[in-house]
């Protein structure tokens, strides 16, 4: 999926955030202001879990908090490769060759393939996409966010009333906050430039992608001063590249 711009497609980080979906062609999803309040309350019932084949999107900042979490837990996983091996699968985006990975689904249900005995096994370092449901969020060029409330399971809006800005003061921190507009930021120079490679050379960029945006990562160091290295990195790499082509 993307979104069209005057100047051509691009991949949207902002679709990472519940799906390769256009946020306003999904169904029942509703813009929010921050003291919007609307009811909801977790029953338990993993529905949620079930059926997401291709809908539960894993950012790199994901993939780091994850990764780390198994590592520590003691899983035989020590890289952020090896997570994507085991847990995730690409989904191409864009015909720039623009990529992004979402969780595994396992069964005939499509289930999470963290859900164990209908509880998430990663439930302290699941994906923001989890944490912030029902609600999600949608970055502007400005440096806001705009707040969308999903209602596709409606049997979980009952019980206490939830205010928009409680939740993401609790769910959204400042760091997932950089992050995001950092990522969205810069989603458009970087499909340009995948764009404007020659075919010949496209395996070499692709591989760059992959390395900086997912790859090379220190578990044990602060992970958005990685994020921003790479991303300086993986643009220079691409617009040599690029110019190479002119």
């Amino acid at each position: 999926s993307v979104i069209p711009l005057a100047s051509g497609k691009y991949p949207s980080t902002l679709l990472l955030h519940k799906g390769a979906r256009r946020m306003d062609e999904m169904r029942n999803v509703e813009r929010l202001t921050p003291s919007t309040k609307v009811r909801f309350k977790c029953i338990g019932c993993a529905e949620c879990c079930r059926h997401v084949k291709e809908t539960v999107p894993v950012d790199i900042q994901d993939v780091f908090r994850i990764t780390k979490h198994l590592r520590d837990h003691g899983a035989d996983i020590f890289c952020t490769d090896q997570f994507l091996e085991r847990f995730a699968e690409p989904a191409l985006i864009d015909e720039c060759g623009y990529f992004v990975y979402f969780l595994k689904s396992v069964g005939d249900d499509d289930a999470c393939i963290f859900l164990r005995n209908n509880l998430c096994s990663i439930h302290s370092a699941k994906p923001r996409a989890c944490r912030l449901y029902p609600f999600l969020v949608d970055p502007d060029e400005s440096g806001n966010h705009r707040y969308l409330f999903t209602k596709e399971r409606v049997h979980h809006f009952r019980g206490p009333t939830v205010e928009t800005r409680a939740w993401m003061k609790k769910y959204f921190p400042k760091e997932d906050r950089a992050f995001m507009q950092a990522d969205y930021a810069e989603v458009r120079t970087i499909a340009k430039l995948l764009k404007e490679i020659p075919d010949a050379r496209k395996t070499e960029a692709l591989l760059h992608f992959h390395r900086l945006q997912y790859s090379e990562y220190d578990l044990d160091k602060p992970f958005l001063e990685q994020f921003l290295r790479n991303q300086e990195k993986l643009i220079a790499i691409l617009t040599r590249l690029a110019e190479e082509n002119k």
